[in-house]
């Protein structure tokens, strides 16, 4: 069967701790009736008001065409084979029907070479399928270059370290400067277009 949806968007969001990038995400998702997160703080059930699922033979069950909307944040173990189960289940979801998939700390089990495979397939493939992606990552210069290549937007918060600065002003096309000026929950972000926004806390400021 042909399926026919809009294509969806992958929206990489960066950002030291405490910088507001959490806090965005949850105010763009929070009518999502359909949204899916890999949940590696284990506080999906505050941030972003999700039922938390422990077991894998659970969410696979979740995943499933046909399974009724529900807003779940998946808690295991922070490593990769983890990560890799979860996206192999992650893509049964997105292909069953349109949603919200949010992935926390993209550095905590990615690496700054290709995607891993599940992951990748993914954020290359499945954009045809009408998701919404948001990978989330305090470390940019560590994580996968595929979902910063492949992003519709990205989204930058204030970044502490200066090879992240460097690493984000390049994508953002800005002065490293602008990005180190950036207060918490202040932004910059670019879209496929080159089109540059900024902004403070949920809304973009007026030129």
């Amino acid at each position: 069967m042909v399926i026919h949806r809009p294509n969806g968007e992958l929206i990489v969001v960066t950002g030291a701790t405490r910088t507001g990038k959490t806090t965005w995400v949850a105010h763009q998702v929070r009518n999502a009736r359909r949204l899916l997160l890999w949940d590696g703080a284990a506080d999906g059930h505050r941030s972003y008001h999700c039922r938390t699922v422990t077991d894998p033979r659970e969410l696979c069950e979740l995943v499933k065409p046909g399974a009724p909307p529900e807003r779940i944040a998946y808690v295991r173990a922070v490593t990769a084979p983890e990560f890799d189960i979860f996206c192999r289940l992650a893509w049964v979801w997105v292909r069953a029907a349109r949603g919200v998939l949010v992935v926390e700390e993209l550095a905590d089990v990615t690496h700054p070479g290709k995607a891993p495979v599940a992951w990748g397939e993914i954020i290359r493939k499945g954009l045809r399928y009408g998701p919404t992606i948001y990978a989330l990552t305090q470390r940019p210069s560590e994580s996968d270059k595929t979902a910063l290549g492949n992003a519709s937007r990205i989204h930058c918060h204030a970044m502490r370290l200066p090879r992240d600065r460097v690493t984000i002003a390049e994508l953002l096309g800005v002065d490293p400067a602008e990005v180190e000026r950036l207060q918490p929950f202040e932004w910059i972000e670019r879209n496929a277009l080159g089109a540059v926004v900024r902004g403070r806390g949920i809304r973009a400021r007026r030129a």
